[in-house]
């Protein structure tokens, strides 16, 4: 890497500090082309996007805070400064804040988190777990990198983008009838007791038509937020439930069984970002990290995993 210099650092303080070239130039008594300048040199030598442009003013990246938090506090060791931008680059330091949907956090998502800090030792990883609203709201107001959720919302605070569209799948006693059929249609289920995603869940009101469609009666028993609990339901013998098929991959009860169900019920996963604060490349590889399992995981699903192409 480039030796930094102290003009450099002072020029990024500056511009942390004032928000602009302009403002500065004016706290570093130098013309704005020439802060510019030092900026310039400065990114280049730490190999790092510091900066967004927004209407004139200049948004630091999470890597130029974590930079200037390091300047503020020795202000300076140039070495020390350099050393720690190194670390960034190469993910020997950081953080990565992960709020996500109980159907993908209670058993696939942790697993991907470990491979992540398997690969990136000093980068410290948080995850907590909330309904796909509290976890848009969360992101929407910049408390965490990366949100995972069900619905998408329309916020102009957040980014979305679809990670996966997939059908619900049929939990059944693995002594059920029906576990003998390889598809489960709504006729299956005629009168069956049936465990059902609580009204809060948008999912219920597409398995509700799907049933209305066909003109199938159920015996609804019991309502759950979660799909985790339908299936605890089922494994009690309650009934059979309609759940996404992360979770049915990732419960483990030798109890049940389940099958593909027909028509297809979409149930989605979505990525959330905060939509006016530049992504960290921890948040950026994290993100292709998740694509790539999920991919895997469909591949291994035997055909319980079908997500729709994007």
């Amino acid at each position: 890497m480039a030796k930094l210099s102290y003009r450099q650092v002072e020029a990024f303080r500056a511009v942390m500090i004032a928000g602009t070239t302009t403002g500065a130039a004016e706290l570093l008594y130098i013309s704005q082309p020439a802060v510019s300048r030092l900026l310039n040199d400065f990114e280049a030598a730490v190999k790092i996007k510091l900066f967004e442009r927004h209407h004139k003013r200049l948004a630091p990246t999470p890597e130029a805070l974590l930079l200037f938090e390091e300047v503020e506090r020795s202000f300076i060791g140039i070495d020390r400064l350099a050393n720690m931008a190194e670390e960034l680059r190469d993910f020997q330091r950081g953080s990565l804040k992960v709020a996500a949907m109980p159907a993908i956090a209670l058993g696939f998502l942790p697993r991907v988190m470990q491979q992540f800090s398997q690969r990136h030792q000093g980068v410290n990883l948080t995850l907590q777990v909330r309904s796909s609203q509290q976890v848009a709201d969360w992101i929407a107001t910049q408390h965490f990198d990366v949100g995972i959720g069900a619905t998408n919302v329309a916020d102009p605070a957040l980014a979305v983008e679809v990670l996966g569209e997939a059908a619900l799948v049929c939990a059944m006693p693995a002594s059920h009838p029906l576990a003998e059929k390889t598809v489960i249609v709504p006729e299956d289920l005629r009168d069956q007791p049936f465990i059902s995603l609580g009204p809060e869940q948008s999912v219920r009101y597409k398995v509700d038509e799907a049933f209305e469609q066909a003109r199938v009666s159920r015996q609804l028993v019991f309502d759950t937020q979660l799909s985790h609990v339908a299936c605890s339901f089922v494994d009690a013998g309650s009934g059979v439930a309609l759940v996404d098929p992360i979770t049915a991959l990732h419960f483990s009860s030798a109890n049940l069984v389940f099958r593909p169900f027909e028509p297809w019920v979409s149930f989605s996963y979505h990525l959330l970002y905060p939509a006016h604060r530049a992504r960290s490349r921890a948040t950026e590889e994290f993100s292709q990290l998740l694509k790539q399992e999920l991919a895997l995981l469909v591949k291994r699903s035997d055909g319980l995993l079908r997500l729709k192409a994007t």
